[in-house]
């Protein structure tokens, strides 16, 4: 009996290391676990309203913005409510804890906040991720202008309804809280 509970237990192990190889090796599997490892860990973001509010150039109202099925928005398009603009990555295990996040966020707010999560790579690239099928606020654009200062991934700004910046944040945190749903309403 002992004997057999030992051969068990051996090809459990054996079992969980092939599958911990298998997700290290294999890119996208490796992408989508960090992904749901890191969201499980994620401290709270405090959404806070700079000293400082920043208006957005001109230009950058007509920053173009393409959705999955390849159709334009011009970033001006988001003004009248608050704007959560995530830049993200499909390589970018943290962004994709973001991404759930987002819409969570998304989900508690409904109709009162615009969620735009874009992406610098092509819209192949984050089909072949099979996000597009999670999240239908997911956008690509040529570049990111400058006045955003994008520096790492994912980078959050919250912006008014007038589309002035309010807050910015780097590293995926958890977003859906009392507190910021709070703060949302009241910007």
């Amino acid at each position: 009996m002992d004997i057999s509970r030992k051969k068990i237990w051996k090809w459990i192990n054996n079992g969980l290391l092939v599958a911990v190889a298998l997700v290290l090796i294999v890119p996208s599997w490796r992408v989508s676990f960090q992904g749901w490892f890191a969201h499980w860990f994620l401290s709270d973001a405090h959404f806070a309203e700079s000293n400082e509010i920043v208006q957005i150039d001109p230009e950058v109202k007509n920053w173009p913005l393409f959705n999955m099925d390849s159709q334009l928005t011009v970033f001006e398009e988001f003004e009248g409510k608050p704007v959560l603009l995530s830049f993200w990555a499909t390589w970018c295990g943290p962004c994709r804890a973001e991404l759930r996040e987002l819409e969570q966020l998304k989900e508690s707010m409904g109709s009162e906040i615009y969620v735009a999560a874009v992406s610098t790579e092509t819209i192949e690239v984050i089909q072949d991720s099979g996000l597009d099928n999670d999240y239908d606020f997911l956008y690509f654009a040529d570049g990111v202008p400058s006045q955003f200062d994008v520096q790492a991934y994912p980078t959050l700004f919250l912006l008014d309804s007038e589309l002035n910046i309010v807050h910015k944040s780097t590293g995926a945190a958890n977003l859906n809280t009392e507190e910021n749903i709070n703060f949302l309403r009241n910007i």
